[in-house]
Order: C-alpha cells, then structure tokens, then sequence
C-alpha cells in the first residue's frame, strides 16, 4: 500500500493547484482548509482515504505513522561528511549522528537536534533528510539524537538524554571541531518540546545554556483538555486526539502534564531563556499555543525570531521532497540558525 500511495502522490504533483484542492475538498475535517499549501493538502487527503489504520499498541503504530509522512520526504542533500557516533546516556549508549558540511572549520557553530514524533515515535533516519538540509543551508554541523522513547521509556528519560548529550558535546566540542560557545539546542514538534525543557532545566541548574533555542511547531502543553478547541483539532497530521494518545504514552501519570518540564507553557517565568526561534505552521493544532509562547518569551525579555508559515502544516520539515513551500521553509530556518549562532543580535526581531 505505502508504494501505491508513493506513486498516486508523486503523479499527482504534476497536477496544477486548483485540481488538487478540489480532490482535497471531498477530505472533511481530517484536511487543512483552503489556504493551506494544496500539495499538503492533497497529501492528507491521500493518506485519510487510503492509509492503513492506526494501531493503539505504540510499537505497532511505529511504522505506518512514518510511512505516511515518508510519501512527501525528498532525498537526503550531500555532505562531506556524515558519521554515525554513539554517546554515553544516563539510561545506557545513545545513538547520534553528526552531520558536517566543511571539515575543514575547526572552531564552527553546530545545533543539537531533536526528532518529532511525540516522544513516541521516530530515530536518526526520521529527521535524516531534513538534518543534510539544514547542515547543508545553514554552514554549521548537526548533531541528530536518538533518545529513548515512551512507552518504554516516559517523562523524563529522554530530556535525561537530550542533556546528557549536550553535556558530551561540550566535553568533546573541540575534537568534533565545534565551538562550545556556538551550540544551539533545537528540534521539531516533541524535539521542539525536548529543546525548550532542557533551556528551562539548565536555566534551573544555573549551567552552561546554549547560544539559542530552536523551536519548530514544538508541543508546549501535554494536556490537551487544557486547551480549549481549536480550528485544526481534526487536522492530519497531527489530530487532538493524536497528541492526546501521545502525550499519555509520554507521561509517567496524567500528573506529570503539570512539570513545566513536560509542559514548558506551564513555566511561570520564561526569562533568562536562550534566545529563541520560534518556527511555526498555520495549519496545525499547536499554532495556538506556540503563538501564545512566542508572546511570552517576548514579554520575559527574551530574544526573539517569531516565523510564520502559513500555508504550511504540521511536520512541514518532513516534506521537501513533495510540497516547494515546506523545502524553502526548511531552507529559511537554516539560514535563520546561522544567523543566531554567528550575529543573534542581527538576526532577531
């Protein structure tokens, strides 16, 4: 089903845009609205008419989650260098992967970048492409994360991991040619969420933060019945009650949604926060309160480069391969990410 789907999708592109939002209009509430880029569109309604059903048993659900963003994803940029390393965690070794695009910078920026896929789904190959993509675009070395996930492993182990990582790069900056001092913290969706919390957690310890925050579409609240509902609650990829199934994988107990470590919205004071990119889609259940973050970094006084795409939905950066719209936004995050760890001054609004 997955190849026949692959190959529906990739004829379609050739289909000029009003086309494709007239099929994706037959979707119902499953579909991004008009105004969303019509390639997204066509996509959901490909996957919602067609796709496998979902599976409750986490592990079994693993595959076709990805395999249904696997049908927009392009191919994976070249680089000069791209090894795969394994760190010391605090729940045994954690597979990485540092992505280079000049071996010959000694001293360069570099980001720690987190994965999407609730906390539950998702590894070094998920985010692959769009790592090449922003070492590529953006001159600076990415470091790719395999933490532990939920069930398996919930709240907190895979922070426990994002910081442990951090701590590592730190130690061996100088042998992976990476200026300590130019290390962004990042990630997309649960990454996002992932970044934000080890800002807060190394804000906490009063350590070492790193030189910006890179928050794409990030979950900021894990209880849903928080939130009051919202226009993409229904939205594919990410529905209400997708993040909900998530997010009680994720968590040890429903009480854990209170730990602004789990839920960094629920943070009573946000400064000292890194300086931050704040990436956001238009069509995407967690707008809302990404846009009410963003709101609240800039009055904690912290630094802010708030971007807006709106044509684009939920895990946009897994699809260059299939919508022009969500690559250039890739590309212009890349950029932006150099921008803060070169000159942040400069590059914030």
């Amino acid at each position: 089903m997955a190849a026949l789907l692959r190959l529906a999708f990739r004829a379609a592109l050739w289909l000029p845009a009003p086309v494709l939002d007239r099929i994706a209009d037959s979707g119902g509430g499953a579909i991004p609205g008009r105004g969303a880029d019509p390639r997204a569109r066509f996509h959901a309604w490909l996957v919602t008419r067609f796709g496998a059903a979902g599976s409750p048993d986490p592990v079994m659900a693993r595959r076709p989650c990805l395999l249904s963003l696997s049908l927009l994803e392009g191919p994976p940029l070249s680089l000069p260098e791209i090894r795969d390393l394994c760190l010391p965690g605090p729940g045994g070794p954690l597979a990485a992967r540092l992505y280079t695009p000049d071996p010959a910078e000694s001293c360069g920026p570099a980001l720690i970048f987190l994965h999407f896929g609730g906390g539950v789904l998702g590894d070094l190959e998920t985010c692959h492409t769009a790592c090449t993509r922003l070492a590529r675009h953006g001159g600076f070395r990415v470091l790719s994360l395999a933490y532990r996930l939920a069930p398996e492993h919930p709240f907190p182990a895979a922070l426990e991991d994002v910081i442990a990582a951090w701590h590592w790069l730190r130690t061996h900056a100088a042998t992976l040619g990476i200026d300590p001092g130019a290390v962004a913290i990042g990630g997309d969706s649960a990454g996002g969420c992932l970044a934000a919390a080890a800002s807060l957690a190394l804000l906490r310890a009063a350590e070492p933060l790193p030189k910006a925050q890179i928050l794409i579409y990030p979950v900021l609240e894990m209880d849903r019945e928080a939130l009051p509902p919202g226009p993409c609650d229904q939205c594919y990829p990410l529905t209400r009650a997708d993040m909900a199934w998530f997010a009680r994988l994720y968590m040890r107990d429903p009480a854990d949604a209170a730990d602004p470590l789990c839920s960094v919205a629920r943070a009573g004071d946000l400064s000292g926060m890194p300086p931050t990119l704040l990436v956001q889609a238009g069509h995407d259940l967690l707008f809302a309160e990404g846009a009410a973050f963003a709101a609240r970094l800039r009055g904690a006084g912290v630094a802010l480069d708030h971007v807006i795409h709106p044509t684009l939905p939920h895990a946009f950066s897994a699809m260059t391969g299939g919508v022009p719209a969500a690559r250039a936004a890739l590309t212009d995050t890349a950029r932006r990410i150099r921008a803060l760890l070169i000159s942040p001054k400069e590059s914030l609004k």
